[in-house]
C-alpha cells in the first residue's frame, strides 16, 4: 500500500475539516428581504382560544409575500395538513416550500407560500384582520408572516430569516446601508417546544438568551427569557408550546434579567433601551448589529426571526439584501462543509480503488 498517498489524503481531509469547522453561526437563511417594506407577524395554535392568525397592515398597503410556518412537536415529523382562511395546505402541495434548513435539532419546521391565498383577502380591506387556522396532530402551532409595502414603509427594510438556530450558540448580523442616525428596528423571534411557566418565575428554564453587539457596544443582554409559549396561552402541554413576537405584543424591550414565560413577548425594538437601562441598543454612528443567541436548556427550537426597520439594511451575515432579486432561497442546499466533505469522500474512494487495483 502507498502509505504516503494515504497520509496525503488524510492530511487533505483534516485541512478541509479545519477550514469548514467554523462556529455554528448564521444557521438562519434569508427567506425574503425587501426594501421599502415592513412585515406583520403573528402566531397561534389549535389550542389557543382564538384559533386564528392575525395580520395588521395600513389602509392601501399591498402584499408582497406571505409565509405560513408550522412547527412540529419535539422529535415528531411535520407531515400533517393545515388550514388557513378555509384553505387547506398539504405536505408536497404546490404551496409547500419544504422543511426549513439547516436542521440542527429534533423539531421540524415547514414553510408554505400562502401569498396567492392571502393577498386578495388583505388588500383593499387592510387594518387588523383575523384568519381562521387549524392543524393536525404533532404540531406545536404556526407563525404567519406577511411582507407588505405602503407609503409609510418607504426607506425601510423587511427581512424574514428561517431555519434552526444552533442550540449551543449562534450569531446573526445585520449591516446598515449608512451609519445609524436614528429609527426603529423591530424584531420578532419565534420559538417552539418552549415553556417557562405562566408568570415571572422560571419553572423549566426552556428559554433562549439574546445579546446585542454593535460598533458602540461590546455586548449587552437584550433578554434572558426569550421563549415560553405565549401563543399557546401558557398551557404546559405538547401541541401548544410556541411563541412569536408580533401583532398585539409590546415592542418595549424586557428587563435584561427577565424570568418566566410572561417576562418576554419576543417582540423587540433595537432603537430603544429597556426599563433597567433606557440607553438605546443602537447608537448614532453604528454600522451593524449582531445578535448572539444561546439556549441553555438545549431543547428550544428558534426557527424564525423577522425585522422591520425604518432605514435601509443592506446585508445579512455578509450577504447583500438585493431589492432587485428578492427571491426565496432554496431550503435544501447542502452547506459548504457538506459539499466539501462529499467531494473529499469521492476523491478518497477513487484513490483507494486505484491502490487496490
Amino acid at each position: 500500500m502507498n502509505i504516503k498517498l494515504v497520509k496525503s489524503v488524510g492530511c487533505l481531509m483534516l485541512v478541509a475539516l479545519g477550514m469548514v469547522s467554523l462556529p455554528a453561526s448564521a444557521t438562519l437563511m434569508v427567506r425574503a428581504a425587501f426594501q421599502d417594506s415592513a412585515v406583520s407577524v403573528d402566531g397561534a395554535t389549535n389550542g389557543a382560544a382564538s384559533g386564528s392568525l392575525q395580520v395588521d397592515t395600513p389602509a392601501g398597503a399591498t402584499v408582497t409575500k406571505a409565509f405560513l410556518y408550522t412547527a412540529s412537536t419535539w422529535s415528531a415529523a411535520n407531515t400533517g395538513s393545515v388550514t388557513l382562511a378555509g384553505n387547506t395546505f398539504n405536505v408536497g402541495g404546490s404551496e409547500d416550500l419544504g422543511l426549513t434548513q439547516p436542521d440542527v435539532n429534533p423539531a421540524n419546521t415547514r414553510v408554505y407560500d400562502v401569498t396567492s391565498t392571502l393577498k386578495p383577502l388583505i388588500e383593499g380591506t387592510n387594518g387588523l384582520q383575523s384568519f381562521s387556522y387549524a392543524e393536525g396532530g404533532n404540531l406545536d402551532g404556526a407563525v404567519l408572516a406577511v411582507i407588505y409595502s405602503h407609503a409609510s414603509t418607504v426607506g425601510g427594510t423587511a427581512i424574514i430569516l428561517d431555519g434552526e438556530l444552533s442550540l449551543a450558540g449562534d450569531t446573526t448580523t445585520l449591516s446598515f446601508d449608512a451609519p445609524y442616525t436614528g429609527g426603529d428596528v423591530f424584531m420578532s423571534v419565534a420559538s417552539s417546544f418552549s415553556y417557562n411557566g405562566n408568570g415571572t418565575t422560571n419553572q423549566t428554564g426552556q428559554v433562549t438568551t439574546i445579546d446585542v453587539t454593535t460598533d458602540s457596544t461590546a455586548s449587552r443582554r437584550l433578554s434572558s427569557c426569550a421563549g415560553g409559549n405565549d401563543d399557546g396561552n401558557f398551557v404546559a402541554a405538547d401541541g401548544q408550546l410556541i411563541t412569536v413576537g408580533g401583532v398585539g405584543d409590546d415592542p418595549s424591550n424586557p428587563n435584561a434579567n427577565c424570568a418566566g414565560g410572561a417576562g418576554d413577548d419576543e417582540f423587540y425594538n433595537l432603537g430603544e433601551g429597556n426599563d433597567a437601562d433606557p440607553t438605546a441598543f443602537l447608537q448614532n454612528g453604528d454600522t451593524f448589529v449582531s445578535l448572539e443567541t444561546s439556549n441553555p436548556s438545549n431543547d428550544d427550537n428558534v426557527f424564525f426571526v423577522a425585522f422591520t426597520s425604518t432605514f435601509a439594511i443592506d446585508e445579512v451575515d455578509g450577504d447583500p439584501v438585493d431589492p432587485t432579486d428578492p427571491q426565496d432561497p432554496p431550503t435544501n442546499v447542502p452547506e459548504p462543509a457538506s459539499l466539501i466533505l462529499f467531494a473529499l469522500g469521492l476523491l478518497s474512494l477513487g484513490m483507494v480503488r486505484r491502490i487496490r487495483s
